[in-house]
């Protein structure tokens, strides 16, 4: 079980009119008055909305690695301030290269007569845990550790990514192999391509007559956000049944991200009225059904039977 103890400081930036806007802060703390951490972070206009995300670093950590946070409620109902303290209620979530919720904090601070502070603490989505945060000191200049802007303050929406593909052969050089073993997904926003790709290999080799058979990219809800994911086939298996591999988009962070557990997976349903996943394989002794669900932005198994 992996232990989380992750946490933000953040002052709000104000939103000035520009587009080349941008406020940088970094600030050190203390977790439960032991444990060091830093954070910088970035505000900016993206897309008409003012946005906020950086990254949060524990320099005494085993393998000390930028975390990215990014300032955003979910389905949570934003707090407002009390008007006459100027107390100024933020709630950043903490996510994990795979898209995973590891952290979510609630600050509490002002900006009246100077940055001040009110309250901080860290939840862990998972066990509900709370540690409180401390000792709060500004930064005069950005770490050394920052590894640049988050996409996020960059990428546009969702309803501008177009999903591109390209089948090949992933070991033939020339392209003159008629045979293709492997599928290139890319993404273009605006008539600009994309940073993002994803590469995956077939169940099987197909010719380019075959190619024209199947729907190789589907546009589908699989996290029941309301939001249109991705299922891109990988073809067949040798016992006929359908695979694919899923994307998710988060809009918070305004990216795609693999779904690793649909390796594992044939048969896929998607079922919105029970917000489940199910997988159907079929074995030498019968067939396997596996029930996946959704929690934190990670896709775990719930179940498992043999018909």
């Amino acid at each position: 079980m992996r232990t989380i103890l992750y946490l933000l400081l953040f002052v709000s930036a104000s939103c000035v009119q520009a587009q080349e806007t941008v406020e940088r802060y970094a600030f050190k703390a203390m977790l439960n008055g032991k444990i060091p951490v830093e954070v910088a972070f970035e505000g900016r206009q993206n897309d008409t909305d003012w946005m906020i995300a950086g990254y949060i670093y524990y320099p005494k950590a085993k393998t000390p690695a930028p975390i990215l946070v990014v300032n955003h409620w979910g389905n949570e109902k934003p707090v407002r301030g009390n008007v006459n303290d100027h107390v100024i209620h933020s709630r950043m979530v903490e996510f994990q290269p795979d898209g995973e919720i590891t952290g979510m904090l609630y600050l509490q601070h002002t900006e009246y007569d100077g940055f001040k502070m009110k309250k901080g603490s860290w939840k862990n989505p998972s066990t509900g845990r709370v540690f409180q945060l401390s000792q709060f000191e500004v930064l005069e200049d950005i770490p050394s550790w920052w590894p640049g802007t988050p996409a996020v303050l960059t990428a546009p929406k969702r309803n501008a990514w177009k999903v591109l593909y390209r089948l090949e052969n992933q070991y033939d050089e020339t392209g003159d192999n008629e045979w293709m073993d492997c599928i290139n997904i890319s993404f273009e926003a605006n008539g600009k391509e994309m940073p993002l790709k994803f590469k995956e290999e077939l169940t099987q080799g197909i010719t380019s007559d075959m190619e024209e058979k199947l729907d190789w990219i589907i546009e589908k809800d699989i996290n029941f956000d309301g939001i249109p994911d991705l299922m891109v086939s990988l073809y067949v298996t040798h016992n006929g049944s359908s695979t694919y591999m899923g994307y998710v988009w988060n809009p918070a962070t305004r990216q795609f991200y693999r779904v690793p557990e649909f390796e594992n997976m044939q048969e896929v349903d998607i079922d919105s009225k029970t917000k489940t996943i199910t997988s159907r394989i079929r074995t030498t002794t019968g067939i396997c059904i596996d029930t996946y669900k959704w929690k934190n932005g990670k896709l775990n198994k719930i179940s498992t039977k043999n018909i």
